[in-house]
């Protein structure tokens, strides 16, 4: 999901480096609150769909650089691959398919996994259900677990070609 396609703005990007930095540095509470000051700026009450939130925007940046590095780790061959299927292993060592997760995760990853596919317009219209049909624990919720996961994924090892990614 490309950034002018995906309707991110520079802004957007910065406060999510800004987020990732947060996670990075095991600032939980101080991610916590300014995902918080998101959201609560975002107005979703009364959601615009014309102008969308600071919070869609930092939503689809985190998404979208979840897509990249996935690319990254693995190859090229994922993107645009629609065979291609991403799973998460649990603390636990259990595989769970994006459907198989609660919400908001299971939306967010949805969209990870459009964005892999190419699909910008469906990985939008996935995160549009969290910013402008979720409530705010939601989103709250939705975003610092995107950035969380998006923190640990940079610190995972490229796997070796013939062995199952660790994620």
């Amino acid at each position: 999901m490309h950034e002018e396609r995906a309707g991110i703005t520079r802004s957007d990007a910065v406060m999510g480096g800004r987020l990732l930095a947060l996670a990075h540095e095991n600032g939980y509470s101080e991610l916590t609150e300014e995902v918080a000051a998101l959201v609560s700026s975002s107005g979703s009450d009364s959601p615009s769909q014309i102008t969308p939130p600071l919070y869609g925007g930092v939503l689809r940046w985190t998404v979208s650089t979840i897509a990249d590095v996935v690319v990254d780790k693995i190859g090229p061959q994922v993107r645009g691959d629609e065979s291609f299927e991403l799973t998460i292993r649990t603390e636990s060592g259990r595989h769970v398919r994006p459907e198989e997760l609660p919400q908001p995760e299971s939306t967010v990853m949805k969209a990870v996994v459009d964005a892999l596919a190419g699909d910008s317009v469906a990985a939008r219209s996935d995160l549009d259900e969290v910013v402008f049909a979720m409530d705010w624990a939601s989103q709250m919720e939705a975003l610092v677990e995107a950035v969380l996961w998006l923190d640990r994924l940079l610190d995972t090892p490229v796997p070796d070609g013939n062995d199952t990614p660790p994620w």
